[in-house]
């Protein structure tokens, strides 16, 4: 009995422990959104710096996120955590205190982005050596929502922060969190290390690390409708490292060698289809909860608060969902209510492509989002569950870090890309606007100076609207929004339409 009822300590402890973590994780990754401009004034510092500052964040924990899972193997997953949890909490403390960019960059961007990359994938195969069966599927579900509920309010509680208080105090919030969790990682559960510092491939790590930052780093370098040889040249040369990777893996494991990542696991068909949703779906999410907020700030003029509220009802539907995605699973194949919650979330992203324009209310939208946050807590923890139980025990770090990894790939290319898509929309739009309609009653050099304006800034129908209130140029204006929005959402619908073919065809899940 007493051995019973440590597993159950443990059991919780570990529960709280990494639900604590990917809450901070995911919340990093967005609360800062809303505080650029105050960011800009208090550091004396250029939105550029700032939107460095932010890219860098993504980019060091996507390119790093393959290596902390192997030092699992190496240090073991316990310890992994705890210095993830470390070099983490010394980035928000540093960060906290920022008096310039440059403190915030080493802090927030290097530190706590190479911390996450440690802890994430770690967080992921303690659960799994943690739990089995229906209680795996339920922590995961829990971890799952967690993360979710965090991207989803990180904007909302950065405008709480930002507009009443500081920005600071977000990561003086993130430091209290570090040091509970490392004061609960002491009853986590030890996993002992199955290899040496030695066997590491080092040669692995640096082309996959620099082939994903190049990646990323390309699609963010997309700034303009004219500028698309430099970052396809750095995107090609980070696919050609990640394919060199590849087969570098590939041979490592024909010698008998420890790889950096098993990729023999991508021969399983279960594994691969959840990987592939979940890295779409997450590219679809980070699309839709960035682009609402560029609506409502932008084209609404409302504050970081008011932008926070608005994405509240997909953060209810994800909590929601994903806590009883587990209990319905007991009702209905695991395969079949992650092709509902896909199916979901695609038809309610169609239906918000047709609710924007300038007199749009966050009210219009509530059933919208509401909806889509319920398809996305039916099939983020089952897809989780999917992927990490295709994997045998001994495989779970090379599962998770591949998981964290495409994850982290997928926010980070879905706010890239589906800004692209926003901007090209907008150009468009508004030149069909003109020519459809107006043609011989607005000068059309306008239009093109407001062009420049709105690929620098993002916010060109607000400041339009503020210096000329004429019926021609508002109706010009309200056309180009209403088009832009539908364009960038029914592309996000595409992308989760994607998800749900890939789901038709993923097998039984087998508990273990």
């Amino acid at each position: 009995m007493g051995n019973n009822q440590d597993m159950v300590k443990i059991g919780w402890t570990a529960l709280i422990a990494v639900s604590l973590s990917s809450f901070i994780i995911s919340l990093d990754s967005t609360f800062m959104n809303v505080a650029i401009s105050n960011l800009v004034v208090d550091l004396n510092t250029t939105l550029s710096s700032v939107q460095l500052i932010i890219a860098v964040y993504a980019l060091t924990m996507a390119s790093l996120m393959l290596l902390g899972a192997k030092l699992q193997e190496v240090i073991g997953r316990k310890n992994t955590f705890i210095a993830g949890a470390f070099i983490f909490g010394i980035g928000t403390f540093i960060a906290t205190l920022s008096i310039n960019s440059l403190m915030l960059l080493i802090g927030w961007s290097i530190l706590e982005g190479a911390g996450a990359a440690l802890m994430l994938p770690a967080t992921a195969s303690i659960i799994t050596g943690t739990y089995s069966g229906k209680n795996r599927a339920f922590a995961l579900g829990i971890w799952t929502a967690i993360g979710g509920i965090a991207s989803a309010t990180g904007p909302l509680i950065g405008g709480i922060l930002t507009t009443f208080i500081s920005w600071r105090l977000g990561f003086g919030i993130e430091f209290i969190i570090i040091l509970l969790i490392l004061a609960l990682s002491k009853n986590l559960k030890y996993f002992p290390p199955s290899m040496r510092f030695s066997q590491l491939d080092k040669l692995g790590v640096l082309l996959s690390s620099f082939g994903i930052f190049l990646i990323v780093l390309g699609i963010f370098s997309i700034n303009s409708y004219k500028n698309f040889d430099v970052p396809a040249s750095i995107s090609g040369i980070g696919i050609l490292l990640l394919i060199l990777f590849y087969f570098k893996e590939k041979q490592i494991i024909k010698s008998g060698k420890k790889p950096l990542t098993d990729i023999r696991l991508l021969k399983n068909r279960n594994f691969i289809l959840g990987l592939l949703s979940r890295l779409v779906l997450s590219l679809a999410l980070a699309g839709a909860v960035f682009i609402l907020p560029v609506f409502f700030q932008q084209e609404r003029g409302a504050n970081a608060f008011t932008t926070g509220l608005a994405i509240l009802p997909l953060t209810l539907g994800v909590l929601t969902f994903s806590l009883i995605s587990s209990r319905l699973s007991n009702r209905i194949a695991t395969q079949h209510l992650i092709s509902i919650g896909f199916l979901i979330a695609t038809l309610s992203s169609f239906f918000l492509s047709y609710q924007f324009s300038l007199n749009t209310h966050i009210a219009d939208i509530v059933p919208g989002t509401l909806v889509l946050g319920m398809g996305l807590g039916l099939a983020l923890p089952l897809t989780a569950n999917i992927i990490l139980s295709s994997a045998d025990q001994d495989k779970q770090s090379d599962a998770s870090g591949i998981m964290s990894t495409s994850i982290s790939l997928g926010s980070s290319l879905g706010t890239a890309i589906i800004g692209i898509v926003l901007i090209f929309a907008t150009l468009n739009g508004l030149y069909a606007a003109y020519d459809h309609n107006y043609q011989n009653q607005f000068d059309k050099n306008q239009i093109n100076q407001k062009l420049t304006v709105y690929e620098e800034k993002l916010n060109t129908t607000h400041e339009v609207l503020k210096s000329n209130q004429s019926s021609v140029l508002y109706s010009v204006v309200n056309e180009t929004v209403r088009n832009a929005m539908r364009i960038s959402f029914e592309f996000i619908s595409f992308i989760f339409l994607i998800s749900f073919i890939i789901s038709l065809f993923i097998k039984p899940l087998k508990l273990k």
